[in-house]
């Protein structure tokens, strides 16, 4: 078989595993809520009108799908790596990385979500985007509307990362490499990883840093490097959501931003190096 052919129906089989996850946990979550309104079942008439009411049960208990989604596509993808006798956890290159480079990434991923949140607000702005980013802004606000930040943390703030950044940059990324440049693989994988997100700003938000994803894993060559990363713009994300005190959205913040950015991607690229796996 052509190479780039099986490489084109892994990414395919990747896909599907994550979505397939998605929509499952989505579905688990819509039993429950069919169960608890056993009344709409006895009258389908009344499912449109009862639409919000669902799209809000399934937003309030958004953790909860996210963990039933995780266990779910790992499980999938245990299932699928077990099939080709190949080690799931070596495929990703899960390497152990130097103490004060986690600390690097933790300020850089901050720095990261309010440079970029920045430059698509001007996008936003720019080309009269703002129904567009209202309606983004509006289905943050929902899947974040659950009360428990604990929970939001483990499974939005950690969990949605780590999956993704097994799938898109331990996966996709790391079989597009062995069969394409690798210019072209951080631009396909960074494309997949919008494009499942399903809507504009968040595909756009996620394009973004799907590129810069890809350059810190070839930096580090270790997944915990990305992992740690997007763990530290989704937890940024869920706080700043929940307790708004922590961004001042001022000039001076962008500015040190910027420099920590800057300076954070300088280290990381300046201190590439070979380390020893984890695993």
């Amino acid at each position: 078989m052509n190479k780039k052919y099986e490489a084109f129906l892994n990414i395919l089989l990747y896909l599907l595993v994550f979505i397939l996850g998605q929509t499952i946990a989505t579905f688990i979550i819509m039993i429950v809520f069919f169960i608890n309104n056993i009344d709409i079942l006895m009258s389908f008439t009344d499912i449109a009108f009862y639409q919000d009411e669902i799209y809000s049960f399934i937003s309030q208990y958004s953790p909860v799908v996210y963990i039933i989604f995780f266990i779910i596509s790992f499980l999938g993808y245990l299932m699928v790596f077990k099939a080709k006798k190949r080690n799931m956890i070596k495929e990703v290159n899960f390497i152990k990385i130097r103490f004060y480079k986690i600390i690097v990434l933790i300020f850089v991923g901050v720095a990261a979500n309010i440079v970029v949140d920045f430059l698509l607000n001007c996008v936003v702005y720019f080309f009269n985007l703002e129904n567009t980013f209202l309606e983004y802004s509006f289905f943050i606000e929902k899947i974040l509307s659950s009360n428990n930040v604990v929970l939001l943390l483990l499974s939005t703030g950690i969990l949605a990362p780590v999956l993704e950044e097994i799938v898109f940059r331990g996966f996709i990324f790391n079989e597009l490499k062995k069969n394409f440049s690798v210019t072209k693989a951080i631009f396909i994988q960074a494309f997949l990883f919008g494009l499942v997100h399903l809507n504009l700003i968040q595909g756009s938000y996620a394009f973004l840093l799907g590129l810069f994803f890809a350059y810190v894993y070839l930096w580090t060559g270790s997944i915990w490097a990305t992992v740690i990363l997007h763990i530290s713009i989704n937890s940024y994300t869920v706080l700043v959501t929940k307790f708004p005190q922590l961004s001042t959205g001022s000039l001076p913040q962008l500015v040190l931003s910027v420099f920590v950015l800057i300076l954070g991607t300088l280290i990381i690229y300046k201190t590439r190096t070979k380390t020893q796996t984890f695993f």
